[in-house]
């Protein structure tokens, strides 16, 4: 059987990149022996008995090419938690909606308070304020770093008309002080009991 010479050049080529072994420091065939392509017999072949063949000192394996996004970032510990400077007001936030009292005295429904819940970190500890127009710390008082706060929710109103409260925590102590503040609203429903 005939080849022509260049399918066994590509045969060598292919061979050597996949067994790993290929020229080393200026050699142009790997040392050892002679490359078998597995496209026909060689007489180097037939001339040594296969368990006297020399096999390549080192063998690799082609490893898995994988990419990154281009707008990937690298994993750092920084990236998953920002670093905490001074007081800051984690969450402030509302955690039942208040409803005004409404119906008879048969058919009543009482009202529902508001309850608000916040979370501060590196502050010594939080005051709250509420309906405080100069934006004074603490006017309600002093409070936990964490907590909630249930309010009965004043629905003086005109019937039909909508109550807003504001609401306002504060850091106290370790740094500049932070807020955040929330207004709540509920419609006025009726006047109360004997006022309709």
């Amino acid at each position: 059987m005939k080849l022509h010479p260049t399918a066994l050049v590509v045969a060598a080529v292919v061979v050597t990149g996949l067994t790993g072994c290929g020229a080393v420091a200026g050699s142009a065939a790997p040392t050892g022996g002679t490359v078998s392509a597995g496209l026909g017999e060689s007489a180097a072949d037939d001339a040594q008995p296969a368990a006297t063949q020399k096999k390549p000192k080192h063998r690799s394996t082609p490893k898995p090419h994988t990419t990154k996004p281009h707008d990937a970032k690298p994993h750092t510990p920084e990236a998953q938690q920002p670093k905490a400077h001074g007081p800051r007001v984690v969450s402030f936030k509302v955690v039942q909606k208040p409803k005004c009292a409404e119906g008879t005295a048969v058919f009543r429904a009482e009202a529902v308070p508001l309850i608000i819940k916040w979370k501060i970190t590196g502050a010594d500890s939080a005051a709250l304020s509420v309906d405080d127009p100069t934006g004074t710390p603490g006017t309600y008082g002093q409070v936990e770093k964490e907590g909630t706060q249930e309010f009965t929710f004043s629905c003086a109103g005109e019937v039909g008309s909508t109550e807003t409260h504001t609401y306002a925590i504060y850091t106290v102590g370790g740094g500049t002080q932070r807020h955040k503040t929330l207004k709540v609203s509920a419609k006025v429903l009726d006047r109360g009991l004997g006022t309709n």
